[in-house]
């Protein structure tokens, strides 16, 4: 016994810590195997006899651990049975950024790419989000085969706890999307609409759009297009599936083949292009009342509105000289 006390009860520390990740339902043996391929321990065999005295050493839960080597087995089993130290981060998600951005975000903090995908889906290749999801929220059920996240995760500033990445964050944005839409489907369903259309049309105005009153003003040209079965001819849904983000895309741009593009196909692209704010889920539901069917902004910013093509050839010659 007088190998087994000192490890057991006495600690040898050294200043550095190392890092060990303890998986679900791992026995003493898989534990102490861990400890000491890491040179936190210096035997096996007296880590799973220690378990024999101290429950604590029987009751590891699951998460990565910074150790000291040479602590003793009574002060490993102790910090292993108290669980790992949760690291709660904050993340901020500006109104307009895509899928693609949100997952750069998560990304950084070494989330998998692959455990996100398979969470919040794609619907530029048809990978639909985790359908597990239907049970929580009533809204994504009405969602088209294939139809990802993109558009309800809702822009704001959270706290998580990393450990929970992604679906803690997935689950704060969707309950938050929730609150903030209460009465926009029944109102959608008033209007001869659903609420994704509502969704996808508040998505490309974001991006069109440069305050509130511009965005009223652009849903209402976008919606007599739609009813008259004029393309809608966003620069946004063009920028989005090139991932260029010109101001003004070029010819090659817009003759990118995919249904995104709303230069080419007529109607609401099959998603949205982003994650909107509420003014612009607003402004999508409650549009300004004009019968314009024209705009464009200028390089300082301006808007022109136009009644027709003439107009708007009028409007690009004072805002480009052209």
């Amino acid at each position: 016994m007088a190998w087994f006390l000192p490890s057991a009860f006495f600690s040898v520390s050294e200043s550095e810590t190392v890092t060990i990740n303890i998986p679900t339902d791992s026995s003493v043996q898989d534990i102490a195997n861990i400890l000491n391929d890491k040179n936190i321990i210096s035997s096996t065999f007296g880590y799973r006899i220690y378990a024999f005295i101290d429950k604590n050493a029987n009751h590891a839960l699951p998460g990565e651990y910074e150790i000291i080597p040479g602590n003793s087995y009574r002060q490993i089993a102790r910090q292993l049975s108290l669980g790992p130290k949760r690291e709660e981060i904050t993340l901020r998600f500006i109104e307009g950024e895509t899928l693609d951005d949100w997952q750069a975000s998560l990304v950084a903090f070494n989330v998998s790419a692959t455990s996100i995908k398979a969470l919040v889906g794609d619907t530029r290749i048809s990978l639909s989000y985790s359908k597990g999801l239907e049970e929580r929220y009533e809204f994504l059920r009405d969602l088209p085969s294939g139809s990802s996240l993109e558009g309800y995760l809702f822009p704001d500033t959270y706290r998580v706890w990393k450990d929970q990445l992604p679906l803690g964050i997935v689950l704060k944005q969707l309950n938050e999307f929730s609150n903030k839409t209460q009465g926009f489907a029944e109102q959608a369903t008033s209007q001869g609409r659903t609420l994704h259309e509502v969704v996808i049309l508040a998505s490309i105005i974001e991006k069109e759009g440069r305050n509130s009153e511009e965005r009223r003003q652009i849903a209402r040209i976008f919606l007599n297009r739609l009813k008259i079965g004029m393309r809608l001819q966003s620069d946004a849904t063009v920028n989005y599936v090139t991932g260029h983000g010109r101001a003004r895309p070029t010819l090659e741009d817009l003759e990118f083949a995919s249904p995104y593009n709303t230069y080419q196909n007529i109607g609401l692209p099959p998603g949205p292009i982003c994650n909107p704010s509420k003014d612009a889920l607003d402004a999508a539901l409650n549009p300004a009342d004009n019968d314009y069917y024209f705009y464009l902004h200028d390089d300082a910013g301006n808007i022109y509105y136009g009644h027709n093509a003439e107009e708007h050839k009028l409007n690009r010659w004072k805002a480009y000289g052209e």
